[in-house]
C-alpha cells in the first residue's frame, strides 16, 4: 500500500475504477479525474500549467480521494481529494473540491478548505464544477484577502477539462500508445451525459425581465441586482465561446481582454456592467489562432439580433472600389442570405453595407457618392434576427452557439489578410553606377 503524504492523517489513493454509489457522481468523477492525472503527463502539464505548475519528465504526481488533514478542522471536513507534485527537492500541494451538474461551489465549504490549507502548509485549492470563468484564477467565489495570503485557489470548470482533453487528441499530442488510450476514454467519459458535465446553458433568471426592460425603453442602473445577474452570466459565456471554439477548429482560441482586467475580474465585472448599461448590448472578440482577424461577436438587445464579424485591410495595390471588392468576394465561397459586406471609408465618410448575395451581381453597390474614394477596409458580417427566441434564458445561448461557429465554418476560415507584394528587382542599373568607368573609379 502506498505511504499517505505526511499532511494527511487519511485518505486513499485515487482510483481509475472506483467502486462507489450509483448515485454518487461526484466521487465517480473525481476519483477518475484524480487517477488519470499522473498517468498521462501532457493532461497533467495542460491543467496545472494554470495553477503555475511545470510538469517535467522527473515529475511525480500523486492524488488521493477521501482526505482528511492532519491539522485543523474537526475531523468532518473532507475534501474530495488532495494532489502532490513533486519536482526534485521541491513539492507542491493542492485539495480539490468539485461539483458536478447543476451544483455549485459554496464560498463556506471553500473559506473552511483555504483554512485547512493554511494550518497544513497545503499550496493551493483547486475547485472544478459547471460553473464557468475567465482565467483559472479567478474563482467563482469571492473570500476575503485574508485567506489567499497563504494559500491560492484555482477553478477549473470540467468543460474546461474536456476541451483540453479534446485538444491534445486533436494536435496529437499525446504519443504513447497506452496513454493515447487512456485520454480517448476519459474523453469519452466527460463527454457522456450521465457524467454530468454541462456547457454554460443559461442567461439566469433574470435574463428575459432585463430584454423586456431595454424593449420597452426602460432605463438601466449600474447598481441592479438583475442587470449584475446578465453581466456575469455573459462573461461566463464568452468563456464557452472560447471552449467551443476551440473544440471547433482543434486550436485553443482566447478571449481577447483588456491588460488591466487580467488580474482583476471584479473590476472587469463592473467595467462590462457599465457598457451594458451604456449601449444595451453585449460584445466579445475571440482570438483564432492564424485567422486573418479577431473574431467579433455582439448581441444587440433592442434589435433582438446577434451580430459576428472579422474586420480586413483592403488590398492597397488595387486602386478601384470594384476591384477591391472583387478581392474580398473571390475569397467567400458560400452566399448567405445572412451575411453582409460593410465597406469603412477615408476622412468622415460613413460606412456602406450590402448583403453579399447583392454584391456578387453588382460589386459598385457599396461605392460612395464620390467615384474617386475608394474603401480601406471591409467588414463581413453574418445578422441574425432572433425574435422571440432572444428573451428566452437558454434558447439565447442555443443560438449563440450555433451562430458564432457558424460564421466561422461560412466566412472565418476562408479569409486571407491582404499583404503588399514583396519588391521587384529594379529593371535597370542607375545611371550613376553604370556610367562609371573602372578609371574612374580609380581616381575615387
Amino acid at each position: 500500500m502506498t505511504e499517505l503524504p505526511q499532511k494527511l492523517k487519511q485518505g486513499e489513493q485515487a482510483r481509475l475504477f472506483p467502486i462507489v454509489a450509483e448515485t454518487s457522481k461526484e466521487k465517480r468523477i473525481v476519483s477518475t479525474f484524480l487517477a488519470v492525472l499522473p498517468q498521462i503527463p501532457d493532461l497533467a502539464s495542460s491543467l496545472l500549467a494554470s495553477a503555475g505548475q511545470r510538469v517535467g519528465k522527473r515529475t511525480k504526481i500523486e492524488t488521493y480521494t477521501e482526505v482528511v488533514l492532519q491539522n485543523g478542522g474537526t475531523g468532518n471536513e473532507r475534501p474530495d481529494g488532495f494532489i502532490s507534485v513533486k519536482s526534485g527537492s521541491k513539492e507542491w500541494t493542492a485539495l480539490v473540491e468539485a461539483k458536478i451538474g447543476k451544483a455549485e461551489i459554496q464560498e463556506e465549504q471553500i473559506s473552511k478548505y483555504m483554512e485547512l490549507a493554511k494550518a497544513n502548509g497545503i499550496d493551493a485549492v483547486i475547485t472544478l464544477s459547471n460553473q464557468f470563468v475567465a482565467r483559472a484564477d479567478h474563482p467563482p467565489v469571492k473570500l476575503p484577502k485574508s485567506l489567499l495570503k497563504k494559500a491560492s485557489l484555482f477553478h477549473w470548470p470540467w468543460m474546461w477539462v474536456l476541451t483540453k482533453c479534446q485538444l491534445l487528441e486533436l494536435e496529437d499530442v499525446v504519443s504513447d500508445e497506452e496513454q493515447k488510450f487512456l485520454l480517448s476514454e476519459f474523453r469519452r467519459f466527460l463527454e457522456h451525459s450521465s457524467t454530468g458535465v454541462e456547457g454554460f446553458n443559461h442567461m439566469g433568471k433574470n435574463w428575459r425581465e432585463v430584454v423586456r426592460a431595454v424593449g420597452a425603453g426602460a432605463p438601466l442602473t449600474k447598481t441592479s441586482p438583475e442587470v449584475e445577474e446578465v453581466v456575469a452570466a455573459w462573461i461566463e459565456e464568452q468563456r464557452d465561446l472560447c471552449l467551443l471554439m476551440s473544440r471547433n477548429i482543434g486550436k485553443t482560441v482566447k478571449l481577447k481582454l483588456e491588460r488591466k482586467f487580467n488580474d482583476d475580474p471584479i473590476g472587469r465585472l463592473k467595467a462590462e456592467i457599465a457598457k451594458f448599461v451604456d449601449d444595451q448590448s453585449f460584445k466579445a472578440t475571440l482570438q483564432i489562432p492564424d485567422a486573418a482577424a479577431d473574431l467579433e461577436t455582439e448581441t444587440d438587445l433592442l434589435r433582438k439580433c446577434v451580430v459576428v464579424g472579422m474586420k480586413l485591410k483592403a488590398p492597397a495595390d488595387k486602386k478601384s472600389t470594384k476591384a477591391r471588392v472583387n478581392w474580398l468576394l473571390r475569397m467567400l465561397k458560400d452566399d448567405d442570405a445572412r451575411i453582409f459586406v460593410r465597406a469603412s471609408w477615408p476622412s468622415k465618410v460613413k460606412p456602406t453595407q450590402a448583403a453579399l448575395s447583392e454584391l456578387r451581381e453588382s460589386p459598385d453597390l457599396l461605392q460612395t457618392e464620390n467615384s474617386s474614394l475608394v474603401p480601406h477596409a471591409f467588414e463581413v458580417m453574418l445578422i441574425e434576427d432572433l425574435g422571440g427566441r432572444f428573451a428566452g434564458s437558454r434558447t439565447f445561448i442555443e443560438d449563440v452557439e450555433r451562430i458564432v461557429p457558424e460564421f466561422y465554418d461560412l466566412v472565418g476560415q476562408h479569409l486571407r489578410a491582404w499583404q503588399p507584394a514583396p519588391p521587384k528587382p529594379v529593371a535597370s542599373k542607375s545611371p550613376q553606377t553604370s556610367d562609371l568607368t573602372p578609371e574612374a573609379i580609380d581616381a575615387d
